[in-house]
């Protein structure tokens, strides 16, 4: 088992996927702030996630809710679970998809504030928020977790 391994800059820890056919990380977990993480119970086995994340708050993503279009559940190239695909923007708040009340209200329930925005339209390109951005610039040191 890998226990973490330093490539150049970054600590690689291996996660073991459950989904047949790996291929979105944005659908499977997503970190929202320090030592603390989101996982889809569909895909992760959160009782087997490396040492170094058992001290994490892991919140356990609510099953998908229904897409509201016929259309975009048949063109989506990505996962069922795009509603584990958010954007973090700070400590708490973070921009979910407005037609996942069910990922929205666990959130909250966290202390997060969800900012709930329609870009459900976006979903037969692949993916979501974290898909369709790419942070280029951050504030502070840089940090191991």
């Amino acid at each position: 088992m890998n226990h973490g391994r330093d490539v150049a800059f970054i600590r690689v820890h291996e996660i073991e996927s459950r989904c047949r056919q790996p291929m979105h990380i944005d659908t499977t977990i997503l970190p929202l702030a320090e030592s603390r993480l989101l996982a889809n119970p569909e895909y992760v086995d959160v009782g087997r996630l490396p040492e170094m994340l058992k001290s994490w708050d892991i919140l356990v993503a609510p099953e998908p809710d229904p897409t509201p279009s016929t259309f975009l559940q048949l063109v989506s190239m990505s996962s069922r679970w795009l509603s584990v695909n958010a954007l973090s923007i700070d400590e708490k708040r973070m921009i979910v998809e407005k037609d996942q009340p069910s990922m929205i209200r666990l959130l909250e329930r966290h202390g997060f504030e969800p900012i709930p925005c329609s870009f459900a339209s976006y979903a037969p390109f692949g993916g979501s928020f974290h898909c369709a951005t790419l942070d280029i610039r951050r504030r502070g040191e840089r940090q191991c977790y």
